[in-house]
């Protein structure tokens, strides 16, 4: 297959929905020889920060000398970023060689299971992408690989592997309850589940830190508890910030990063324990190389202060305005955005141009966000999962009644032309947020 016709067979894959387990990922993985035992492993589980936290080791392990694997999805702006190699993306020729060994694989399966009557072998999209950053990793000889996990942790596709080197867990909160389990500890219980011998992570709620610290997995269909070792992230002091990077102090140390908004200090304080964690297990890795790695650190639509707009998606941004990009898709990951727009943007006029999937906590992102912004216009994200924008507004002027708001609401059918207007009007800040599905549009 070529590029074009690649991404259109995992599309349609797609389409057929998820089904949770790791038995068939691990069949697949036979079929293609097994490329996932040969390679190193740092695996992060959580709601929020998984991908910040994911950027900050690879910048760091990338600054150390070593070649770094990246997996995590959802893509912000190209599908190609799922998969990264040393910070860049896999280039469409190696996406579509490695989708077709992976559907060649799959079919060869199928016509041998029809000729013996045997159950159908149908792997799902993010399990093909998943055996996709297998053979891109092993192929490439990367050194150490950071994966995100997709959903959860115990049945993600990604918790086939065997071993690793460490197991982190960002914070977490309610989220894909209807799958994961509708209290805290539920939750934390499934994604503590990729935890083997050592973990780390921040310091949680009581009911998540027990998880945390007591994982089971599960072995011939018997539960099997886990006594890892499990390191907490200090908490870290702020200096300063400002709309350039933040300065903090960790463990007694200083460091700075471009990433905005406290809760990215947070972030990278769990990076920094990770860091520790990986020397001690003899990776080389100086203080140098931390330092560097953390600065140079870019995640995409994270509070995001969008710089070159006009020559990276045909947006222009007037003087003395600014365009924020921002992924965050529930009320916990709205609260630091909300927090962000607080700090750098105080008394200024913000607009939120906003589509959400409706699977996730909309009204609660709404809450979280409405009280920030002079003007709310709503868009459908460019999802199967996403929530109509009418759909939005009615929620959006709910919560304008319940909450006596005095903004402004409209709906707009283009994302890029819902950007520029309100660019265009009486606003110094507009805001792209609520889902990073948003970005892909651009």
């Amino acid at each position: 297959m070529n590029y074009i016709e690649a991404t259109n067979w995992i599309k349609n894959i797609e389409r057929a929905g998820s089904d949770y387990g790791i038995e068939r990922m691990r069949e697949l993985l036979v079929l293609l020889d097994e490329p996932d035992t040969s390679l190193k492993y740092v695996h992060i589980a959580g709601t929020n920060g998984k991908g910040s936290v994911s950027a900050y080791l690879t910048s760091v392990l990338k600054e150390a000398g070593y070649k770094v694997g990246t997996y995590n999805s959802p893509s912000v702006f190209r599908y190609n970023e799922r998969w990264l190699i040393n910070g860049e993306p896999l280039g469409d020729e190696l996406v579509a060689k490695y989708l077709t060994i992976v559907r060649e694989t799959i079919e060869a399966e199928q016509k041998l299971r029809e000729a013996f009557s045997l159950d159908k072998f149908q792997p799902t999209a993010f399990e093909i992408e998943t055996a996709v950053m297998f053979l891109a990793f092993y192929e490439a000889e990367c050194d150490i690989c950071v994966l995100e996990t997709g959903l959860g942790g115990r049945w993600d596709a990604t918790n086939v592997i065997y071993d690793k080197e460490l197991a982190v867990i960002t914070p977490i909160g309610l989220d894909h309850c209807a799958i994961l389990g509708n209290t805290l500890g539920e939750i934390a219980s499934e994604k503590a589940a990729i935890i083997k011998d050592v973990g780390v992570t921040a310091n949680q709620a009581h009911e998540i830190m027990e998880q945390i610290r007591h994982p089971y997995v599960f072995e011939d269909g018997k539960r099997v508890d886990k006594t890892p070792r499990i390191e907490v992230a200090k908490k870290p002091e702020f200096l300063s910030a400002d709309i350039c990077g933040q300065k903090f102090l960790y463990d007694g140390k200083e460091y700075e990063i471009s990433l905005l908004g406290r809760h990215q200090i947070d972030n990278a304080s769990l990076a920094i324990c990770a860091v520790q964690e990986l020397v001690k297990k003899h990776w080389d890795i100086s203080d140098e190389a931390l330092k560097r790695g953390l600065k140079n650190t870019v995640w995409h639509a994270r509070f995001e202060i969008v710089k070159n707009a006009e020559q990276r998606f045909n947006i222009v941004v007037p003087a003395r305005k600014t365009l924020v990009f921002d992924g965050s898709h529930n009320p916990h990951g709205a609260k630091t955005l909300a927090d962000g727009l607080n700090e750098f943007f105080k008394n200024k006029r913000i607009a939120l141009v906003l589509g959400i999937l409706k699977d996730k906590d909309y009204e609660g992102v709404v809450k979280t966000l409405a009280p920030c912004a002079d003007e709310v216009v709503c868009i459908t994200p460019p999802s199967p999962r996403a929530l109509e924008k009418e759909e939005l507004e009615e929620v959006v002027l709910k919560i304008k009644k319940e909450e006596n708001l005095t903004l402004k609401t409209s709906v707009n059918s283009n994302i890029k032309e819902a950007v520029q207007e309100a660019l265009s009007r009486d606003n110094d800040v507009v805001v792209l947020c609520g889902s990073l599905t948003l970005f892909s549009a651009l």
